[in-house]
């Protein structure tokens, strides 16, 4: 969901609208972004950011109950690994106990989920002793949501084993599908159909596999003509075809499939897939 939908006080009413626009294309999960961590991992969440995730999560149930869908809040917590001296070093135990405290500060405020979008997708033991603190918070404070990373599509960034350990610690692999910097979209579908077949045969089968697909404006790494909703869905109806294990969708972003960016790009065609 757009950034702004959580990072300013909107009122009930307007909450309201924007669920009824949702909940037409059967979206399970209203995903929000909080606020990045700081290098040392210390997370501060606005005063208004908490407030309207406790209304958003009020109005979803109040609409679930009205209208017998189904609506959750997952909180997305952003960070940039370290890659020389920059970003979060995730084998710092001071650094892993100071995200664990900011996102234990939030848990409370109505989320049915939590997700993890640290990039470079990290491949240190830190980021498995990370999620596996994680777990533990989430036993002693009673939280059970749903606990997801954000996962690379390239599958060389994950050896078989280092993917299998992640995801025995949450309960839903995001892996990405867009920036992909493919010009084809023969090259883009059989990348996202080599990705979906990796991730079925190396993931644990408790966890869920939700590809996320591209809707948004062009960069120099995406080309919207190739990645978009109908040439994804259609890889991953190739994927699954094929045998391979895919338990729902993710779209990113919702400021260019429900609010076109302002008029930056066309997304009807998105919408209509």
């Amino acid at each position: 969901m757009p950034y702004g939908l959580v990072h300013f006080v909107r009122p009930a009413a307007q909450v309201d609208e924007y669920l009824a626009e949702v909940a037409p294309y059967g979206l399970g999960q209203l995903v929000f972004a909080m606020p990045r961590f700081k290098k040392l991992g210390v997370l501060k969440v606005p005063k208004h950011n908490g407030e309207m995730l406790v209304r958003w999560s009020q109005r979803a149930a109040a609409y679930d109950a009205e209208h017998g869908s189904s609506m959750s809040l997952t909180a997305v917590y952003p960070g940039k690994v370290a890659t020389k001296k920059n970003g979060l070093n995730l084998d710092d135990a001071t650094t892993r106990a100071n995200m664990l405290a900011g996102i234990e500060a939030t848990v409370g405020l109505g989320l049915s989920g939590v997700q993890l979008d640290l990039e470079p997708y990290p491949t240190s033991p830190g980021f498995v002793t990370l999620l596996e603190e994680i777990d533990a918070m989430f036993a002693r404070v009673g939280f059970h949501g749903r606990l997801s990373v954000a996962a690379p599509a390239t599958i060389s960034r994950w050896p078989p084993a280092y993917l299998h350990r992640v995801s025995e610690l949450v309960t839903q692999l995001d892996p990405l599908y867009y920036d992909s910097e493919y010009s084809t979209v023969a090259a883009y579908q059989a990348w996202m159909r080599e990705s979906l077949t990796y991730y079925s045969a190396n993931a644990s089968p408790a966890c869920r596999i939700v590809p996320i697909l591209p809707s948004y404006s062009a960069n120099r790494w995406h080309d919207p003509a190739v990645e978009n909703i109908e040439t994804a869905t259609g890889a991953v109806a190739d994927a699954l075809g094929a045998g391979a294990r895919v338990n729902g969708a993710g779209i990113w972003w919702g400021y260019g499939f429900l609010l076109e960016e302002e008029g930056a790009y066309d997304a009807s065609a998105d919408r209509a897939t």
